[in-house]
């Protein structure tokens, strides 16, 4: 039996969550306290939280409990990695960090982008160099070291240019290694087969996240990022844990030897809880299926162990997926990083 050394979480929807997915259940009561915070009460149960809150961009305001924090400091205290891993843009996710949990590394933009122990890691993303062109050594790059999309260099931003050319919803405010696409009545089983391919071939990953599709270099992805936390570390997939709720996420409860979902935002990430018995949903939502998720891993870190490893020849082995280590039990990326096809989704 392997220890349980590493938690790897998403946040929007798994940390974090949404006033607007909250409302069946949960309401805001009160006022705001001096440090900013708000009371979320579960409507039924009569159970409140206080929350910090987290700003967004382009979304609405999300929650997460101060219980939350407490639970992550436990187990940093019992000596489990924790990490962070999300799809938010550098400028959101800087607004942020101050409510968060401290974290030992913090993957934001899908994967592309990397704080270890609160600092910038630039030789991380410096990697997908060929597809992003380079990237300035700040968090929040500024003036001339912030290009406009249409004028950057690297494979990525080919095609930015080539989507918005098609009429395609393109959206690369302050990302840096990734760009978001609306989607809006397109589905992952919707798009053309044919395109997948020749992605593929072109060597990008698209995955689906709170509604749009999120398009990234192909060795990028938050499973990449898992793993070079693993590397870095000298762990298995086995020491592994993970957090999550969306579609792209996937790739990264693949890895895990447990997943604990407080949630399910894309009918895929259903699908795939069906087929896998080491995966669970908690019993609650929001704020304290969260709570329910972290509680769950400090039981495991309480009995020492997180699954049975599994046996030399199994169906674990590597498949030669992209950005596996050699040797490393880790499946490939999720079949559900689906292209989007260009030619077909020309506005109206």
């Amino acid at each position: 039996m392997a220890p349980v050394r590493v938690l790897f979480s998403d946040l929007d929807g798994t940390l974090a969550h949404y006033e607007k997915d909250m409302k069946e259940y949960a309401t805001i009561v009160g006022e705001p306290a001096k440090d900013g915070s708000v009371t979320i009460e579960y409507n039924q149960l009569g159970v409140q939280r206080e929350c910090a809150v987290l700003g967004s961009l382009s979304s609405s305001t999300a929650y997460m409990s101060h219980e939350t924090t407490r639970l992550v400091q436990t187990l940093r205290a019992a000596g489990v990695l924790f990490v962070i891993i999300t799809g938010a843009r550098s400028s959101t996710y800087a607004r942020r960090r101050a409510a968060l949990p401290a974290a030992d590394y913090e993957f934001f933009e899908n994967g592309g982008r990397m704080l270890a122990s609160g600092e910038l890691v630039p030789e991380w993303t410096a990697t997908f160099e060929a597809d992003v062109g380079p990237v300035d050594a700040s968090v929040v790059p500024e003036g001339d070291a912030a290009p406009a999309p249409a004028t950057r260099s690297g494979k990525l931003w080919d095609l930015y240019r080539e989507m918005k050319e098609a009429g395609w919803k393109v959206d690369a405010r302050d990302y840096y290694t990734s760009f978001r696409v609306d989607v809006a009545g397109t589905t992952a089983a919707g798009l053309n087969a044919a395109a997948f391919a020749a992605w593929d071939l072109r060597g990008f990953s698209c995955s689906f996240n709170l509604g749009k599709a999120d398009i990234y270099p192909a060795g990028s992805g938050k499973a990449a990022a898992a793993r070079e936390v693993l590397r870095r570390h000298g762990l298995r997939p086995a020491h592994a844990v993970t957090m999550f709720d969306d579609d792209n996420d996937l790739e990264l409860g693949e890895l895990a030897s447990r997943s604990f979902l407080p949630g399910a935002t894309h009918d895929s990430v259903l699908d795939a809880l069906h087929r896998h018995d080491n995966w669970e949903m908690t019993n609650s939502r929001g704020v304290l299926g969260t709570e329910e998720a972290l509680a769950a891993v400090m039981r495991l870190v309480a009995a020492g162990d997180a699954v049975e490893e599994p046996p030399v020849g199994d169906e674990r082995e590597p498949r030669g997926g992209e950005g596996d280590a050699e040797g490393e039990d880790v499946p490939p990326a999720a079949a559900t990083a689906v292209p989007v096809p260009i030619e077909s989704a020309r506005e109206q």
